[in-house]
């Protein structure tokens, strides 16, 4: 076996291994992307040393704007309201947007590329087909957490939040993907996909921000699949399945029910902690400490700074240690101002455009992962969070890697 023939098979596996853990272990996937990392920075040295260039990181907006997000990050310690070590701890957490360009590097080849998202398909699946088993009390030898410590009786390893997302992005990609699933029943089989995690959230699954991702998904999807004429009908279709799901007994009604009767204690001053009331004072206090410093910030880390001097005598012994606003576009808003949010939103925009010049599966699968991360952001912080922000980086350099990575070269006829 040569060197070159070696080195050239075990460079994907990195990528196909960190796919393959996101959806089951936190701890697999952070050993894992140090082994990417390793990988990468091998390929890395090995370019410059021989004056090689990286055609794989060539022409990318969202790799400039991942390198001005944690370049600000940083800057932002020469002045942060936080610790030197919480502010360093903070830009650790954001370091996770380095594995889109770690993946980039790693995968060579679209072919390589849609073998890590089937990697990841698989694994995400036996996450859902696990949930269903647990749905009707099959006992699972792989699960060994209680329901208590698992935070619902349809999640498996993670929390039912993360889970849910996960689960509409697999429902994504299975749905446009479709057709480059092998064998001569492929397209049947991504669509079975795609309804059984739609069934999964929307059944099993209590969180919130899942459906609101389901929705957002079902209507891009409709909009590219429908004929002009008929694409009024892919904004109504969205609006008659919350008025099925909010007459059915379902997951969603009863959470939807808790966030308005919430919502309503909240604004009347009850000071009873609900999960929408607590959430409604974090975002209060952000927009505070936004308007103080609207233009840079408080600087990396800063939130739970900010967020304890402006409650005051009124913070609660069970939050006082929080992290973050479960609000993504304000914990930009507060750690870098408004260049914090313009960035943010740089990335969305950037993964977007990058994404706009794909074949049209590769690009609606990677504009529905953009229009589920921009969505979910909007309740909680998902960048910031470790295990779904990984997810959603790990899954945006696949995509980008799918949809322009070079195909494999055809042996030319002897």
């Amino acid at each position: 076996m040569s060197e070159r023939f070696s080195w050239e098979s075990l460079r994907p596996w990195p990528a196909y291994a960190v796919a393959a853990s996101v959806p089951i272990s936190l701890a697999a996937t952070n050993v894992f992307k140090a082994v990417l990392l390793v990988f990468a920075l091998s390929l890395l040295l090995g370019a410059v040393a021989g004056r090689r260039r990286l055609e794989p990181l060539q022409g990318r907006r969202t790799l400039v704007v991942i390198a001005l997000m944690l370049g600000a990050l940083a800057m932002s310690l020469g002045y942060t309201s936080a610790t030197l070590s919480q502010g360093a701890h903070d830009w650790v957490k954001y370091s996770k947007l380095l594995a889109i360009p770690l993946l980039l590097l790693v995968l060579p080849t679209r072919r390589h590329a849609l073998i890590a998202l089937g990697v990841y398909a698989c694994a995400q699946l036996f996450v859902v087909a696990s949930s269903y088993l647990l749905s009707v009390n099959v006992p699972l030898p792989w699960v060994y957490k209680t329901v208590v410590e698992r935070t619902s009786e349809g999640a498996v390893f993670s929390s039912y939040l993360d889970q849910s997302i996960m689960t509409v992005g697999l429902g994504a990609l299975a749905w446009h993907l479709r057709h480059e699933i092998p064998g001569r029943h492929g397209t049947k089989i991504g669509v079975a996909i795609a309804l059984l995690c739609a069934g999964n959230v929307l059944f099993l699954l209590p969180g919130r921000s899942g459906h609101v991702a389901l929705l957002a998904v079902l209507t891009m999807s409709l909009l590219w699949a429908l004929p002009g004429r008929l694409r009024p009908a892919a904004l109504a279709a969205p609006l008659l399945l919350v008025a099925a799901m909010l007459w059915l007994p379902t997951e969603f009604r009863d959470r939807a029910a808790a966030v308005v009767s919430e919502a309503q204690a909240y604004q009347r001053g009850d000071v009873k902690p609900t999960s929408s009331g607590l959430r409604l004072t974090y975002w209060r206090r952000s927009v505070e400490a936004f308007a103080e410093r609207p233009i840079l910030g408080h600087g990396v880390g800063s939130w739970n700074t900010e967020f304890r001097r402006l409650e005051g005598t009124h913070l609660r012994s069970e939050v006082q240690n929080l992290r973050n606003p479960h609000q993504e576009y304000l914990m930009w808003a507060v750690q870098l101002g408004a260049v914090g949010v313009a960035l943010f939103l740089a990335l969305l925009a950037a993964l977007a455009h990058d994404a706009s010049r794909f074949t049209p599966p590769v690009r609606e699968a990677a504009w529905s992962l953009v229009v589920i991360f921009a969505a979910v952001c909007m309740f909680n912080s998902m960048l910031y969070d470790a295990l779904i922000g990984d997810y959603f980086c790990i899954l945006f350099g696949l995509l980008l890697a799918a949809g322009s990575a070079p195909q494999i070269p055809q042996a030319r006829p002897a």
